[in-house]
């Protein structure tokens, strides 16, 4: 008889201890870094989610850098470097890069109300607006890697961390992610590790991918060699097929035109140039130019930045040379 229960006590707590180890690993690893406070979060092992990176860096810093410049929108930002913005605005300005992975309209709109009521000063924007990102979402969304961080959303913080312990549970994550642990980078972790370092600067939240930039620089041909496949034939110029904008969009659009006002901000809308070579809708960009009278730059379409393959890391995002030469063109040569 005793001997039954052992067995059974035995096969009933084995399960809950590994379990508690599984978990107790989740706290003590923090493998999306959304447990605990992280002075510099570069060196990612996981993608991270870029949304809660910036905002947690904003929130760090700003007590000390009273920032009151912000490039906003996508991982398509990275193109635009603070320290080179800085050189065309005034010298009181303090840039900050508040941009995440697969922006939407959403997020621009409520990062700019949240920090209208904690009362930052916009004095400076640059907000790239993507024709296949920017009004694909007029709310949150429900994945880990894009999800809004709830100070600046508003919503459930047990929801938001609930997301992340739902990701680390999976199965391809939590095997390629302890398989990292022990036997570092696999060819097989593809996707779920982090294959090269990023790193982040901790006063503007600038991305830098070193390995990149050195390959595609002082390598050019064997990295674009190796990219050709990415670099479709492309038909000419096209145009957007369907109206964008509609009115959930054109209203979150006017409030940020509102908050612009009422900070006197110098801002400037710059529709990014893209690969594809697809102009933005022209009803899209007429209501654009009617929220935003004279400060809409459309580099969307046919035109020298996108007609040259090596101005894009792949085709969906345009490098810092790209970046350069539409700040020279909104701003003015420096």
């Amino acid at each position: 008889m005793r001997r039954f229960i052992w067995t059974i006590l035995k096969f009933s707590i084995i399960p809950i201890v590994v379990g508690c180890l599984f978990l107790l690993g989740y706290w003590y690893f923090d493998p999306f870094k959304v447990l605990h406070s992280y002075s510099d979060f570069s060196k990612p092992v996981i993608v991270p989610n870029r949304d809660y990176v910036s905002t947690e860096t904003f929130i760090r810093n700003n007590p000390q850098f009273h920032y009151n410049s912000f490039i906003l929108g996508s991982s398509r930002t990275m193109a635009f470097k603070p320290a080179r913005w800085k050189k065309y605005l005034p010298e009181n300005a303090e840039p900050f890069l508040f941009d995440a992975s697969n922006e939407s309209i959403y997020g621009i709109y409520t990062k700019i109300k949240w920090l209208d009521r904690q009362g930052v000063k916009l004095k400076n924007v640059l907000l790239i607006i993507c024709h296949d990102r920017t009004f694909t979402h007029t709310s949150n969304v429900d994945n880990h890697l894009y999800i809004k961080h709830p100070k600046v959303s508003g919503e459930s913080v047990l929801d938001f961390q609930t997301l992340f312990l739902k990701a680390y549970i999976q199965p391809d994550f939590w095997i390629r992610y302890y398989g990292y642990q022990l036997l570092g980078y696999q060819s097989w972790m593809k996707g779920f590790i982090q294959e090269k370092p990023i790193y982040y600067d901790t006063r503007n939240n600038t991305i830098y991918m070193p390995f990149q930039e050195r390959l595609v620089s002082q390598h050019p041909e064997e990295y674009y060699q190796e990219k050709k496949g990415v670099f479709y034939q492309r038909k000419g110029q096209k145009t957007d097929k369907s109206i964008l904008i509609e009115y959930r969009q054109e209203k979150m659009l006017q409030e940020i035109a509102d908050i612009f006002k009422k900070h006197h901000t110098d801002y400037k809308i710059i529709l990014s140039p893209l690969y594809e070579q697809v102009k933005f809708h022209p009803t899209d960009l007429a209501l654009l130019q009617k929220l935003f009278p004279k400060r809409v730059y459309d580099f969307t379409g046919k035109n020298g930045l996108t007609e040259y393959y090596q101005n894009f890391y792949e085709q969906s995002h345009y490098r810092t040379g790209v970046g350069d030469a539409i700040m020279r063109k909104v701003y003015g040569e420096k």
